[in-house]
Protein backbone atom coordinates (compact mmCIF):
# COMPACT_ATOMS: atom_id res chain seq x y z
CA UNK A 1 0.00 0.00 0.00
CA UNK A 2 1.40 3.41 -0.93
CA UNK A 3 1.47 6.37 0.85
CA UNK A 4 -1.45 8.53 1.80
CA UNK A 5 -2.94 10.47 -1.22
CA UNK A 6 -4.60 13.95 -0.92
CA UNK A 7 -6.69 15.12 -4.13
CA UNK A 8 -6.35 18.74 -5.40
CA UNK A 9 -7.06 21.04 -8.68
CA UNK A 10 -4.32 20.31 -11.60
CA UNK A 11 -2.34 22.74 -12.58
CA UNK A 12 -0.56 22.74 -15.94
CA UNK A 13 2.75 21.22 -14.74
CA UNK A 14 0.56 17.87 -14.19
CA UNK A 15 -0.49 17.96 -17.59
CA UNK A 16 2.63 15.56 -19.11
CA UNK A 17 2.14 13.22 -15.74
CA UNK A 18 -1.41 12.80 -16.42
CA UNK A 19 -0.66 11.94 -20.54
CA UNK A 20 1.85 9.38 -19.45
CA UNK A 21 -1.05 8.06 -17.16
CA UNK A 22 -3.32 8.07 -20.33
CA UNK A 23 -0.46 6.15 -22.61
CA UNK A 24 -0.64 3.55 -19.54
CA UNK A 25 -4.13 3.00 -19.17
CA UNK A 26 -5.42 3.61 -22.86
CA UNK A 27 -2.42 3.16 -25.17
CA UNK A 28 -3.19 4.39 -28.09
CA UNK A 29 -6.82 5.63 -27.42
CA UNK A 30 -5.50 8.10 -24.60
CA UNK A 31 -5.53 11.89 -24.32
CA UNK A 32 -2.09 12.89 -25.93
CA UNK A 33 0.29 16.19 -24.31
CA UNK A 34 -0.85 18.14 -27.25
CA UNK A 35 -4.36 17.45 -27.11
CA UNK A 36 -4.36 17.58 -22.99
CA UNK A 37 -2.84 20.90 -23.41
CA UNK A 38 -5.49 22.34 -25.73
CA UNK A 39 -8.45 21.33 -23.46
CA UNK A 40 -6.73 22.03 -19.83
CA UNK A 41 -7.26 25.72 -21.63
CA UNK A 42 -10.45 25.29 -22.20
CA UNK A 43 -11.55 23.70 -18.74
CA UNK A 44 -8.76 22.66 -16.56
CA UNK A 45 -10.38 24.36 -13.68
CA UNK A 46 -12.70 21.46 -13.43
CA UNK A 47 -9.21 18.55 -13.90
CA UNK A 48 -7.96 16.61 -10.33
CA UNK A 49 -5.00 15.10 -9.30
CA UNK A 50 -4.59 12.48 -6.36
CA UNK A 51 -1.36 12.56 -5.59
CA UNK A 52 0.95 11.65 -2.63
CA UNK A 53 4.63 12.92 -2.37
CA UNK A 54 6.34 11.35 -4.91
CA UNK A 55 3.81 11.35 -7.42
CA UNK A 56 0.64 11.92 -9.48
CA UNK A 57 -1.16 8.81 -9.18
CA UNK A 58 -4.66 9.44 -10.99
CA UNK A 59 -6.78 12.06 -12.61
CA UNK A 60 -10.49 13.36 -13.32
CA UNK A 61 -10.70 15.12 -16.51
CA UNK A 62 -14.21 17.24 -16.72
CA UNK A 63 -15.92 19.83 -19.13
CA UNK A 64 -19.28 21.77 -19.35
CA UNK A 65 -20.91 19.93 -22.42
CA UNK A 66 -20.83 22.61 -25.47
CA UNK A 67 -24.44 21.96 -26.49
CA UNK A 68 -26.04 22.38 -22.81
CA UNK A 69 -24.27 24.67 -20.22
CA UNK A 70 -26.37 22.27 -17.86
CA UNK A 71 -24.55 19.44 -18.26
CA UNK A 72 -21.13 18.40 -17.37
CA UNK A 73 -19.02 15.33 -18.64
CA UNK A 74 -15.88 13.57 -17.03
CA UNK A 75 -14.04 13.13 -20.02
CA UNK A 76 -11.68 10.70 -18.30
CA UNK A 77 -10.93 9.36 -15.33
CA UNK A 78 -7.73 6.95 -14.53
CA UNK A 79 -5.83 5.49 -11.75
CA UNK A 80 -2.32 4.33 -11.80
CA UNK A 81 -2.68 0.10 -11.33
CA UNK A 82 -0.48 0.30 -8.43
CA UNK A 83 -3.05 2.48 -6.71
CA UNK A 84 -5.90 -0.06 -7.17
CA UNK A 85 -7.98 -1.00 -4.70
CA UNK A 86 -7.22 2.21 -2.68
CA UNK A 87 -10.44 4.15 -3.19
CA UNK A 88 -8.50 6.39 -5.34
CA UNK A 89 -10.91 6.24 -8.28
CA UNK A 90 -13.81 6.79 -5.60
CA UNK A 91 -12.01 9.92 -4.30
CA UNK A 92 -11.59 11.59 -7.38
CA UNK A 93 -15.29 10.80 -8.73
CA UNK A 94 -16.65 12.18 -5.81
CA UNK A 95 -14.64 15.41 -6.15
CA UNK A 96 -15.42 15.51 -9.68
CA UNK A 97 -18.91 15.53 -8.46
CA UNK A 98 -18.54 18.11 -5.90
CA UNK A 99 -16.54 20.51 -8.48
CA UNK A 100 -19.22 19.75 -11.66
CA UNK A 101 -22.22 20.74 -9.08
CA UNK A 102 -20.58 23.94 -7.51
CA UNK A 103 -19.82 25.31 -11.36
CA UNK A 104 -24.05 24.77 -11.62
CA UNK A 105 -24.38 21.06 -13.62
CA UNK A 106 -27.28 19.08 -12.95
CA UNK A 107 -26.41 16.20 -15.22
CA UNK A 108 -23.10 14.41 -15.31
CA UNK A 109 -22.54 12.29 -17.83
CA UNK A 110 -19.62 9.59 -18.13
CA UNK A 111 -18.41 6.93 -21.15
CA UNK A 112 -17.26 3.54 -19.80
CA UNK A 113 -16.67 0.39 -21.73
CA UNK A 114 -18.94 -2.65 -21.37
CA UNK A 115 -16.31 -4.99 -20.25
CA UNK A 116 -15.14 -2.43 -17.67
CA UNK A 117 -16.82 -4.19 -14.46
CA UNK A 118 -15.15 -2.35 -11.80
CA UNK A 119 -15.46 1.07 -13.73
CA UNK A 120 -19.01 0.51 -14.30
CA UNK A 121 -19.11 -0.90 -10.66
CA UNK A 122 -17.41 2.44 -9.11
CA UNK A 123 -20.30 4.78 -11.29
CA UNK A 124 -22.93 2.63 -9.97
CA UNK A 125 -22.25 2.91 -6.92
CA UNK A 126 -21.74 6.64 -6.96
CA UNK A 127 -25.97 7.19 -8.47
CA UNK A 128 -24.83 7.19 -12.15
CA UNK A 129 -27.53 5.57 -14.04
CA UNK A 130 -27.31 3.19 -17.63
CA UNK A 131 -29.67 4.95 -19.79
CA UNK A 132 -29.03 2.59 -22.73
CA UNK A 133 -27.49 5.16 -24.63
CA UNK A 134 -23.66 4.73 -26.88
CA UNK A 135 -21.03 7.15 -27.65
CA UNK A 136 -19.27 5.97 -30.92
CA UNK A 137 -15.31 7.01 -29.72
CA UNK A 138 -12.03 7.35 -31.78
CA UNK A 139 -11.20 4.45 -31.52
CA UNK A 140 -14.12 2.90 -33.20
CA UNK A 141 -15.99 1.25 -29.80
CA UNK A 142 -18.61 1.82 -28.78
CA UNK A 143 -19.22 3.37 -24.94
CA UNK A 144 -22.39 2.93 -22.71
CA UNK A 145 -22.93 6.68 -21.43
CA UNK A 146 -24.07 7.08 -17.71
CA UNK A 147 -25.79 9.82 -16.29
CA UNK A 148 -25.51 11.23 -12.98
CA UNK A 149 -28.91 13.74 -11.86
CA UNK A 150 -28.18 16.25 -9.11
CA UNK A 151 -29.85 17.21 -6.50
CA UNK A 152 -30.41 20.21 -5.37
CA UNK A 153 -27.61 19.74 -1.97
CA UNK A 154 -24.15 18.55 -1.75
CA UNK A 155 -24.27 14.46 -1.57
CA UNK A 156 -24.20 12.83 1.66
CA UNK A 157 -20.94 11.36 0.99
CA UNK A 158 -19.18 14.40 -0.41
CA UNK A 159 -17.40 17.24 0.70
CA UNK A 160 -19.39 20.66 0.13
CA UNK A 161 -16.55 22.57 -1.17
CA UNK A 162 -14.90 22.19 -4.33
CA UNK A 163 -11.48 20.81 -4.21
CA UNK A 164 -9.55 24.54 -5.28
CA UNK A 165 -11.55 26.10 -2.18
CA UNK A 166 -10.63 23.60 -0.04
CA UNK A 167 -6.95 23.37 -0.59
CA UNK A 168 -6.88 27.24 -1.32
CA UNK A 169 -4.89 27.16 -4.32
CA UNK A 170 -4.85 29.61 -7.35
CA UNK A 171 -5.79 28.04 -10.05
CA UNK A 172 -4.88 29.27 -13.39
CA UNK A 173 -7.51 30.12 -15.74
CA UNK A 174 -6.00 28.82 -18.76
CA UNK A 175 -2.22 27.99 -20.41
CA UNK A 176 -3.60 27.86 -24.25
CA UNK A 177 -4.72 31.96 -24.23
CA UNK A 178 -8.30 30.64 -24.67
CA UNK A 179 -11.06 32.36 -22.11
CA UNK A 180 -13.17 30.36 -20.98
CA UNK A 181 -16.62 31.27 -18.48
CA UNK A 182 -16.76 28.44 -16.61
Amino acid sequence: MGKPLSVRTARPEDLYRIAELEKHLFGGTGFSFSVLRILYGLSGVTWLVAEDAEDIWGYSLCMRATDDPRVGWIMALGVHQDRGGQHVGRALLDESIVELRSRGMETIKITVKAENTNAYGLYAQAGFQDAGEFKEMGDGERRKILTLLLSSGPARSQPEEPADQQHKENVPEDIAGIGFDF
